[in-house]
C-alpha cells in the first residue's frame, strides 16, 4: 500500500513540474512583442524623404527600383504579379539584417495583399475604338505622335503614335490610373493636366489614347499683316524678346515667380506620387494671365520612377535641357527632373534666356534681390552630382515665401 501511494506521489511531482515548465514558457512567449507588419508599399525615396526631411536620391539604389518595377508591373518574382500602388509611407527595402528576415518578408506579402487591394479599388479603364473616333483636322503634331481634333467632340483630342504601342500597356495603364493622386496633390492650384485617358484600339493593337482638349484661356492671337493666327501660350513666350511682331501681352517679374511656382507644385506632385515626367521642354507648358493658370502637356515620357515609360522608346532630352549628369540609362530617376527645374527657374527668373546655362557667378550676386536671394543656396546645389541636388518640395517652400516679397528690376 505504502509502495503504491509513493508511485502516485511520484508521478503527480513529475506531471507538476512538467506543467510548470510549459506555463514559464507560454508567459515568456506572451510577454515578446508582437511585430506587426505596416501596410507599407513600395514608393518613391524622394517623395518619403521631402516628408522626413533628410537624404535624397543616395537612397535609392539601383536594386531597388528594379524591384520596384516587378512589384508594379507584375514582372517575374516571388510574389504575384501586381501593378497597383498605395501611396503612403515608405519602407526601407535594403537588404534586412537576418534576425528580422522573417518579419521582412512577411511585411513583403502584406503589402503585396494591401496593392492587390488597391488593383481591385480602381475603376476599369475605358478603350475606345478607332473606327467610332471621327477623326478631325491636325492640332499639333511631335517626334512621338500628333494630336487631332474629335468631330463632335468639344472635350476631347486624340494623339496616334508614330509606332503602335506593343509592349507598354501596363506601364500606360498605372499612368492613367495616377492621374487623381497626382491632382488630389495639387490640391487647389490653377494647374490643368492634358493626361492621357482611354487608350484607343485599332484591330486590338494600342495606336494612341484620348485626353483633355486645352482651353481657350491658355491660346492668344497675333496679327501677321492682315491675317490672325491662334498659337498656344507657351512658356517661352513669358521671356521677354524682340520681335518683328511683338506679343499682344506682357509678362512681369512677378508673373514669371507664379509661373515657376506653379510648375514647382506640379511636378513636386509627380514625384510625390513616385513618378517622373521626363522630357522638361518650353513647348509643353502653357499658360494664362489674368489669373495666372498653367496647363502641363506630353506625358509620353513619364513613367514611375524604376520603370521604362509605356513608349518604350529611349529617354528623351529636349535640346538645350540636357541633364549633363544623366547615365545614358534607360531607366531615367527624378533626379533629372530636379536638375532640369533648377535650370529652368534660372533661365526664367535670372537669365530670362532660353537657352542660358547656370552661372555660379551669377548665382552668387544675387546677395541683394529680395525675391530671388534665398534661391541661391538651391542653384548652387543643382550644379552639385547626381544625388545631391535639391528635391522640388524645398523649391516649392521657398518660392511660396517669395511670392509675398515685393519683386525688383533684375536682369
Amino acid at each position: 500500500m505504502v509502495l503504491v501511494i509513493s508511485i502516485c506521489a511520484a508521478v503527480v511531482l513529475v506531471v507538476s513540474v512538467v506543467l510548470g515548465i510549459l506555463l514559464v514558457r507560454g508567459r515568456r512567449r506572451a510577454r515578446r512583442p508582437v511585430r506587426i507588419p505596416t501596410g507599407l508599399p513600395h514608393g518613391s525615396g524622394v517623395a518619403n524623404t521631402a516628408r522626413r526631411g533628410h537624404s535624397t536620391e543616395r537612397d535609392i539604389c539601383l536594386a531597388e527600383e528594379c524591384e520596384r518595377s516587378q512589384e508594379v508591373y507584375g514582372a517575374s518574382s516571388s510574389e504575384p504579379p501586381v501593378e497597383a500602388w498605395v501611396p503612403e509611407q515608405r519602407v526601407d527595402l535594403s537588404k534586412p539584417e537576418l534576425p528580422a528576415a522573417p518579419d521582412y518578408a512577411q511585411q513583403r506579402r502584406f503589402r503585396a495583399r494591401m496593392r492587390q487591394d488597391r488593383l481591385r479599388e480602381r475603376s476599369e479603364i475605358r478603350y475606345e475604338d478607332d473606327a467610332n473616333l471621327n477623326r478631325g483636322k491636325q492640332l499639333g503634331s511631335g517626334g512621338q505622335g500628333a494630336v487631332y481634333k474629335l468631330v463632335e467632340n468639344d472635350s476631347r483630342v486624340a494623339k496616334y503614335w508614330l509606332t503602335p504601342l506593343e509592349q507598354g500597356l501596363p506601364e500606360l495603364k498605372e499612368l492613367i490610373h495616377r492621374r487623381a493622386d497626382v491632382e488630389k496633390s495639387i490640391g487647389q492650384h490653377p494647374v490643368s493636366l492634358c493626361w492621357p485617358e482611354n487608350p484607343i484600339r485599332k484591330d486590338g493593337i494600342m495606336t494612341g489614347y484620348t485626353m483633355s482638349i486645352i482651353a481657350e484661356k491658355f491660346y492668344f492671337e497675333q496679327t501677321y499683316g492682315s491675317v490672325t493666327k491662334e498659337h498656344l501660350r507657351e512658356l517661352q513666350h513669358a521671356i521677354p524678346r524682340k520681335s518683328a511682331f511683338p506679343l499682344p501681352f506682357d509678362v512681369d517679374d512677378d508673373d514669371r515667380l507664379e509661373l515657376v511656382y506653379l510648375v514647382a507644385v506640379f511636378l513636386d506632385s509627380m514625384h510625390s506620387n513616385d513618378l517622373v515626367y521626363g522630357d522638361f521642354s518650353w513647348m509643353n507648358f502653357t499658360f494664362s494671365l489674368n489669373p495666372i493658370e498653367l496647363c502641363v502637356l506630353d506625358f509620353d515620357s513619364s513613367r514611375v520612377q524604376g520603370s521604362l515609360p509605356f513608349t518604350r522608346s529611349e529617354p528623351l532630352d529636349s535640346p538645350d535641357w540636357h541633364d549633363p549628369e544623366s547615365r545614358k540609362a534607360a531607366v531615367v530617376r527624378v533626379d533629372s527632373d530636379r536638375y532640369k527645374f533648377a535650370l529652368f527657374a534660372y533661365r526664367m527668373l535670372v537669365a530670362k534666356d532660353l537657352y542660358s546655362t547656370i552661372d555660379p557667378d551669377r548665382v552668387r550676386s544675387l546677395s541683394g534681390d529680395p525675391q530671388l536671394e534665398s534661391l541661391r543656396g538651391l542653384w548652387a546645389r543643382a550644379l552639385g552630382v547626381s544625388g545631391s541636388r535639391p528635391q522640388v518640395a524645398e523649391w516649392v517652400r521657398a518660392l511660396d515665401r517669395n511670392r509675398l516679397v515685393p519683386s525688383i528690376v533684375h536682369g
